[in-house]
């Protein structure tokens, strides 16, 4: 198949899966948020997972083969995940490596980012991303701590383990974000990276301190992301078909009884693993591939049903904003509200959090009752 004709349907397909599911699946399920709110967590986390079965059968119907190799995921682990940020799309291509990274147990994982704020405002993957509890941050640090606090406290009240997937590097690497690095580096007395760019340590520190005060850390995941061959950098690089034949991942668990207690310690700590995954990169873009085995893909009835499901959504969605009036002013009313929430708050997940404490607050005075 052409590369074009394929990027075209890859993003297409992956956006009208967003839709449908949002419009479909995710907004009927918001009445369920005022009765309980653990209740909707859960149902709007295994929407998700049932989500990413999607992409990850797009990228291998389309030719973009995801090969995996290091440790397994536990998707019961309350853990903070680590990675490079090669291009802006890296995220795009995690859920092919949580599938199989995750077996057998590929629903039972919670993986959320922490994001730019920007992103939540996108029609669509924004609105969705915020319904399943992403965590976004200003570069403000004041009002990110209080934003963070707030979200990792409801997900250890909830006894969510959740997986929290940080870009320390703040950005993707491009020649202006490696010069700005570079920069950074020599006026510290620290040396210059090709492979990634210096980790910035504050974000992670405090989410590690966070959960580590609070009991909730299972394990940290350093995971490396490597393009042996094509490297789309943008969304438009993906529009326009310059897609990857393949994209590989390197995951290395660090339980709790290993990592540092002390904010010095976890900064360190960072800095030193990113100074043995330039390393690793500056082997894999010679080698074209991570030492170790790569793991098998199996399981492939859960990726057809995917393919099927979601295909076929988006096909109904079509449909119905075609020929029904009342589906027409379902969607609108709801793009409105989110669009709203996004506009005239700090996001759905902040809302949702406001709101679980009210509701615990009614739900213990009627049992004190």
């Amino acid at each position: 198949m052409d590369k074009r004709l394929c990027g075209v349907l890859y993003c297409c397909l992956w956006y009208g899966s967003i839709l449908s599911g949002f419009f479909f699946i995710a907004c009927p399920m918001l009445p369920l948020l005022l009765i309980s709110p653990p209740l909707y967590r859960k149902c709007a986390e295994l929407l998700f997972c049932c989500w990413e079965l999607y992409p990850t059968i797009l990228m291998e119907v389309l030719g973009m083969k995801v090969v995996v190799s290091g440790d397994h995921i536990r998707p019961n682990d309350s853990a903070i995940m680590v990675m490079n940020h090669r291009t802006r799309v890296d995220w795009n291509f995690l859920w092919g490596a949580m599938y199989q990274a995750c077996m057998p147990h590929i629903l039972l994982h919670k993986l959320k980012f922490v994001l730019k704020d920007p992103i939540r405002h996108i029609p669509g993957p924004g609105w969705i991303m915020q319904m399943n509890g992403f965590l976004y941050i200003t570069r403000r640090w004041e009002e990110d701590r209080g934003r963070l606090s707030r979200s990792l406290d409801y997900l250890v009240s909830l006894r969510a383990n959740s997986q929290l997937l940080i870009f320390p590097e703040g950005t993707d690497l491009t020649p202006g974000s490696k010069s700005r690095s570079d920069r950074w580096a020599i006026s510290h007395g620290k040396p210059t990276y090709t492979y990634t760019l210096h980790p910035k340590t504050t974000g992670f520190s405090y989410l590690v301190e966070h959960l580590q005060q609070a009991d909730c850390l299972d394990a940290i995941y350093d995971l490396t992301i490597g393009y042996p061959d094509n490297v789309p950098q943008s969304e438009v690089d993906m529009l326009e078909g310059r897609l990857p034949d393949e994209v590989h991942f390197q995951i290395k668990r660090i339980p709790q009884n290993e990592i540092p207690k002390s904010e010095a310690g976890l900064r360190s700590w960072l800095e030193d693993s990113w100074r043995r995954k330039e390393k690793t990169l500056e082997q894999f873009y010679v080698d074209k591939k991570f030492p170790g085995k790569a793991w098998p893909t199996s399981k492939r009835t859960p990726l057809r049903i995917a393919l099927v499901f979601w295909t076929l959504l988006q096909a109904t969605m079509l449909a119905m904003l075609v020929m029904s009036p009342l589906f027409q002013l379902w969607t609108l009313s709801h793009a409105l509200l989110f669009i709203g929430i996004s506009i005239f708050s700090t996001g759905f997940n902040q809302l949702e959090i406001s709101w679980y404490q009210r509701w615990r607050t009614f739900i213990s005075k009627k049992k004190i009752a």
